[in-house]
C-alpha cells in the first residue's frame, strides 16, 4: 500500500491527548479511535536534537551508528554505510517523495529516481525536484535568514513577487492565500500576532507538497513541519500551566499567548484532515510520525530579552578575520555556523578567548565535518557590557545586541525520548493497538518490510510494526 509519512517534529503524547479530548470532531479526534497508536522510544544517547533523531528514524541505527550529530554535516560517507530510508526505497525503483525532511540537503545524486524533493530549511542551495519548485525554496530560505530569535515583519519583496506569479504552478491555494491575508491583517491590529509567521511557511509548504502529490503520487512521501515543535518550546505553560511551580508565569503572560499553541495545532490539524481524506480516495496509509517529544522545563525563568551575536561579520572582522577566509552556513538561533576556508582562521578565533560580554565567553566549538559553531546567549540583561582583554569597548564594534523577545519566551518546554508514531489506513478491520510502546528503530526496517524489500543487516529493529496479520 502506498504511503505518506507526516513527520509533526517532536509532538507528544500528552499533546495528542489534550487536543484529541478537547475536539472530539477533529481529526486527531478521528486517528486516535481508528488508527494504530505507538509511543516511540528514541535511541540516541546525548543531547536529543531533531537533526540527531530524525535520522535515526530515517536510517534505523542511533547516533552511536550514523554518527550525526550537526546541521549541514557531510553525509557522503554515512549515506553509503547507512542509506535512509527514501534512498533505499528511491534506488529500489520505488517512486519516492522527499519535502522538508531534516538533513535531506543535498539533492541526491540520483534525483530522477524520485517524483520530488525538496531539501529542508537548513539547505545550503535552493535546487528542488523538479527544478521550479526552486522558486518557493528560494523564498522559504530567505525567509528562515530574516527570522532568528525573533519573527520581523518584513518580507523578501522580490523572491515574494517571484512566488506569487508562479503560483498556480506551484500549486498556492486561494485558501492559503486568504489565511495570508488575514494573517497580515491580525498583525496591523495586534502585533503579537507576527509569532505566527512561523506557522504560515508550513501552510505554503503543504500546498506545494500537497500538488506533487496529486500529481505524481508517488509509491512514499515525506512530508517535515516544525511549526508545531517551535509554538510548543515557547508557550507551553499557556496550555499546561500546571507543569510548572506556581506562581512562575506572569497570568498576563500566559491569556496573552495562549491561542499561540491551539493555532498551530489547529494547521496541522487540518493537514491531517486533508492527507486523511487523500487516503480514503488513493488507497493510501497515512503515518504521522516524530522522532521524539517535548515536556515541560522546570525550573526555568520567564525572559525578557537576551544578549545575542547579531552581526557575525563585524564579530570576525574585530578579530582580524575577513569574509573571504570563511563561508556562512545555516544556523538556529544562538548558534552561528562558519565554514573555514583556510586553518588561520581557527589561531585568529583564539581572540575571542579574551572576549568577554557581562562576564561570559563566547562559546566556540567544531562540528565533525570541520565546521565551526559559534554561540552566545544570555538573558534577562539590564545592559550589555563587553571587555576585551580587559579594556572597556562599544557594543557596535563587534556585533553583539540587547534584543528584547517580543514574546519573553525561550524554551519552556524541551526534548524528551517519548514521541508518537500513528498509523492510520481507511476503513481498517484489524485490530487497533491503543498507544503500544516501541523503539524508533522500529520504524525504517518495517516501512521496507511494507515494501517487500529485505531489512538491511546493520538495522537493529524488529520489521512487524506494519504486519497487520
Amino acid at each position: 500500500m502506498k504511503k505518506i509519512i507526516y513527520e509533526l517534529n517532536e509532538i507528544p503524547k500528552k499533546l495528542f491527548d489534550f487536543y484529541s479530548s478537547a475536539f472530539p470532531n477533529s481529526a486527531f479526534a478521528k486517528l486516535k479511535k481508528n488508527a494504530n497508536l505507538y509511543v516511540t522510544q528514541t535511541a540516541d544517547v546525548g543531547i536529543l536534537s531533531p537533526w540527531v533523531t530524525w535520522p535515526t528514524m530515517h536510517r534505523g541505527v542511533s547516533n552511536l551508528k550514523h554518527q550525526i550529530s550537526d546541521l549541514g554535516q557531510d553525509l557522503s560517507y554515512i549515506n553509503k554505510d547507512y542509506p535512509n530510508l527514501y534512498q533505499i526505497l528511491a534506488n529500489s525503483d520505488y517512486k519516492v517523495g522527499v519535502f522538508g525532511s531534516l538533513q535531506s540537503y543535498p539533492l541526491p545524486k540520483n534525483i530522477d529516481n524520485y517524483s520530488f524533493y525538496v531539501p529542508d530549511t537548513f539547505a545550503y542551495g535552493i535546487e528542488c525536484q523538479p527544478k521550479y519548485l526552486s522558486k518557493f525554496q528560494k523564498f522559504n530560505l530567505s525567509m528562515v535568514k530574516k527570522n532568528g530569535r525573533n519573527v520581523k515583519s518584513n518580507i523578501d519583496l522580490l523572491n515574494a513577487f517571484d512566488l506569487i506569479i508562479n503560483s498556480r504552478k506551484l500549486g498556492i491555494s486561494i485558501s492559503t492565500y486568504g489565511n495570508l491575508i488575514k494573517q497580515i491583517s491580525m498583525e496591523l491590529i495586534n502585533r503579537d500576532r507576527l509569532v505566527r509567521r512561523r506557522a504560515s511557511q508550513a501552510e505554503l509548504s503543504f500546498d506545494l507538497f500537497v500538488k506533487q502529490l496529486q500529481i505524481k503520487k508517488p509509491d512514499i512521501s515525506f512530508f517535515f513541519t516544525n511549526h508545531l515543535a517551535s509554538s510548543m518550546h515557547r508557550y507551553w505553560p499557556s496550555i499546561f500551566p500546571d507543569d510548572y511551580s506556581k506562581n512562575q508565569f506572569d497570568k498576563e503572560w500566559l491569556v496573552r499567548w495562549s491561542q499561540e499553541i491551539p493555532h498551530a495545532i489547529k494547521i496541522a490539524n487540518y493537514q491531517i484532515k486533508y492527507l486523511m481524506d487523500f487516503c480514503e480516495k488513493n488507497n493510501y496509509q497515512l503515518i504521522i510520525a516524530s522522532s521524539m517529544g517535548q515536556a515541560a522545563v522546570n525550573n526555568v525563568k520567564p525572559a525578557i530579552n537576551q544578549i545575542l551575536i547579531t552581526d557575525i561579520k563585524k564579530l570576525l572582522r574585530f578579530i582580524d578575520i575577513n569574509e573571504n577566509e570563511w563561508q556562512p552556513r545555516m544556523n538556529m538561533v544562538p548558534q552561528i555556523v562558519i565554514k573555514p576556508i583556510n586553518n588561520q582562521i581557527l589561531k585568529k578565533l583564539e581572540k575571542l578567548e579574551k572576549l568577554l560580554i557581562n562576564g561570559k565567553k563566547i562559546g566556540i566549538s567544531k562540528t565533525a565535518t570541520g565546521d565551526i559553531k559559534i554561540e552566545l546567549s544570555i538573558y534577562n540583561q539590564n545592559i550589555i557590557s563587553i571587555e576585551y582583554d580587559k579594556k572597556n569597548i562599544p557594543t557596535d564594534l563587534v556585533g553583539i545586541s540587547l534584543i528584547d523577545l517580543q514574546d519573553a519566551a525561550r524554551a519552556y518546554a524541551y526534548h524528551i525520548p517519548e514521541g508518537i508514531l500513528i498509523d492510520y489506513i481507511p476503513e481498517r478491520i484489524k485490530v487497533k493497538k491503543n498507544w503500544t510502546s516501541i523503539s524508533v528503530l522500529d520504524f525504517a526496517p518495517s516501512i521496507l518490510k511494507s515494501f517487500s524489500l529485505k531489512k538491511p543487516s546493520y538495522m537493529d529493529g524488529d520489521i512487524n510494526l506494519f504486519n497487520y496479520q
